[in-house]
C-alpha cells in the first residue's frame, strides 16, 4: 500500500515556505512550535531528507524542499479550488465553508472518495484499498459532512456520486497523484529513476508508437515502471482528469480542449482499407470503390472517430455493409487481425496499426484512396500538469519516435 504524508503537515510546510518562518506557519495552522517541528521532521522522514535549512533568520528550502514545495503548492491550489466550488453549495454557509477541505480533509477521506469514484462502490473500493468496507464508507461520509454538501445519492447497491461528489473525487485523485509524484521526484533527485508513468492509449498508437517510446525510455531508465491502460476515449479521459493517468495518447479531439485538457499534436495520420495479404481484391490491376461492394466488413465500434469517417466515405461512394448483411464490430486489434486473416472481410485502419502484420506478410493496404481521413495524433494531459523527470523523458521519447 502506498504511504502518504499527513495533509495537515503539507499545509504547515506550505505556510512555512510562504512565510519563511516555522513559528509563523505554526501560528497560521494553530499548532504549537514543538508540534510544528515534529510535523516537519515527519515530512522529512517521508521524503528521505532535509526540506529546510534552519538559520537564525528563518527557514530556507533545500533542493529536496524545492521539489516538494512545487507539489505542495499545487495540492493547496487544488483543495482551495474545491473549497470555492463547495462553498457555493454548502449548507453551512459560504464563509464557513471557504477552507473546510484545506483544514479538515485527511488522506483517509481522499483515498476513500477517490477509490469509490474509480470502482463505483464502497465494497470494491475497500478491496482495492485493502481496508474494511465500513471504514471506507465512514471516511467518505465524514468528508460529506465536512463539506456540508451531499456527495452521494441513492441507497445500498445504487449509491452514486453527485455532481459535487464527482468534483471532489476528481480533486482527491489529483491530490494523491501529486503526493506520489513528489516522492518520485525526490527519488529522481537522489539518482533513482524507478518511478512510473501511467499512460492511456487509443488504438492508433498501441501497435508501434507507445511500445517504441517505452522501449527507448526504458533502455535509459531500466528501473522505471510503465503502466499502459486501454479503453474508450471517454473512460480514459475520465481517468486522466481524476489523476489515474499521467497522459493520454491517440487521436486528438478538438471539443475536449475546454475541459481542462491540454493537447499536443505529434503527427498527422491517415486511414487505409486493409485486407489479408492474399485477398481476392489484390488480383485486380486497379481497384475502385465499386470493387469493394459485396465484401463483408469488420469495423470499429459505432460513434468512434474512425467509424464516423468510414460511414461518411462509404455512404458517399456506395460501398460498405448493406442492410441485412452481417457485420463485425470490435475495438480489439488482436481480434480484428484474426478475423481478417481467416476471411475476405475488409476493415479501415491506420497503417501504423498493422506495421507488424505487414512485415509478417499477413495484412496489406488496398490501393484505394480515402480522401479527407487525416487527423492529428498526439498527447492529451491535464492543464497545469507538471511531469516528473521520468515522465518528461517519456514525453521526449514519444516526440522522437513520432518524428522518426
Amino acid at each position: 500500500m502506498i504511504a502518504y504524508p499527513n495533509l495537515r503537515h503539507i499545509r504547515l510546510f506550505a505556510f512555512a515556505v510562504e512565510t519563511g518562518s516555522l513559528s509563523k506557519a505554526a501560528e497560521a495552522v494553530r499548532v504549537s512550535q514543538p508540534a510544528a517541528s515534529q510535523a516537519i521532521s515527519r515530512l522529512e522522514e517521508h521524503f528521505s531528507g532535509d526540506l529546510f535549512e534552519r538559520r537564525g533568520s528563518g527557514v530556507f528550502l533545500t533542493e529536496r524542499g524545492k521539489v516538494v514545495s512545487v507539489r505542495a503548492t499545487r495540492i493547496i491550489e487544488l483543495l482551495r479550488s474545491a473549497n470555492v466550488k463547495l462553498a457555493k453549495q454548502s449548507r453551512i454557509g459560504r464563509g464557513l465553508a471557504q477552507d473546510l477541505l484545506e483544514t479538515h480533509a485527511t488522506i483517509a477521506h481522499l483515498r476513500a472518495l477517490a477509490g469509490f469514484a474509480r470502482v463505483g462502490s464502497f465494497s470494491a473500493a475497500a478491496r482495492m484499498l485493502g481496508q474494511a468496507e465500513p471504514s471506507v464508507q465512514r471516511a467518505a461520509r465524514e468528508l460529506e459532512r465536512i463539506g456540508g454538501v451531499p456527495l452521494f445519492d441513492g441507497r445500498q447497491q445504487s449509491v452514486r456520486l453527485t455532481t459535487a461528489g464527482q468534483m471532489i473525487a476528481s480533486i482527491a485523485g489529483l491530490v494523491l497523484r501529486e503526493l506520489e509524484s513528489a516522492v518520485e521526484e525526490v527519488r529522481e533527485l537522489d539518482g533513482s529513476f524507478d518511478g512510473r508513468v501511467v499512460v492511456g492509449t487509443l488504438p492508433l498508437v498501441r501497435t508501434s508508437i507507445i511500445p517504441d517510446a517505452i522501449a527507448r525510455c526504458a533502455a535509459q531508465r531500466p528501473g522505471a515502471s510503465f503502466e499502459i491502460l486501454d479503453g474508450s476515449y471517454e473512460a480514459l479521459l475520465h481517468s486522466l482528469m481524476i489523476g489515474d493517468l499521467d497522459l493520454l495518447v491517440g487521436a486528438l479531439r478538438d471539443d475536449k480542449v475546454k475541459r481542462g485538457i491540454t493537447q499536443e499534436a505529434l503527427f498527422v495520420d491517415g486511414l487505409s482499407i486493409v485486407a489479408r495479404a492474399d485477398h481476392p481484391l489484390f488480383r485486380l490491376e486497379n481497384i475502385s470503390y465499386q470493387d469493394l461492394v459485396g465484401y463483408p466488413w469488420a469495423l470499429p465500434r459505432r460513434s468512434t472517430p474512425t467509424r464516423v469517417i468510414f460511414d461518411a466515405i462509404a455512404a458517399e461512394h456506395g460501398f460498405g455493409p448493406r442492410d441485412g448483411e452481417g457485420i463485425v464490430e470490435t475495438g480489439s486489434l488482436v481480434a480484428l487481425r484474426g478475423i481478417l486473416v481467416q476471411s475476405d472481410r475488409l476493415t479501415i485502419l491506420s497503417r501504423h496499426q498493422i506495421r507488424y502484420e505487414e512485415e509478417a506478410g499477413l495484412l496489406r493496404v488496398l490501393p484505394v484512396e480515402l480522401p479527407a481521413t487525416e487527423r492529428p495524433i498526439g498527447i492529451a494531459s491535464r492543464t497545469g500538469w507538471k511531469p516528473t523527470a521520468l515522465q518528461a523523458e517519456f514525453l521526449a521519447a514519444l516526440r522522437d519516435v513520432s518524428s522518426a
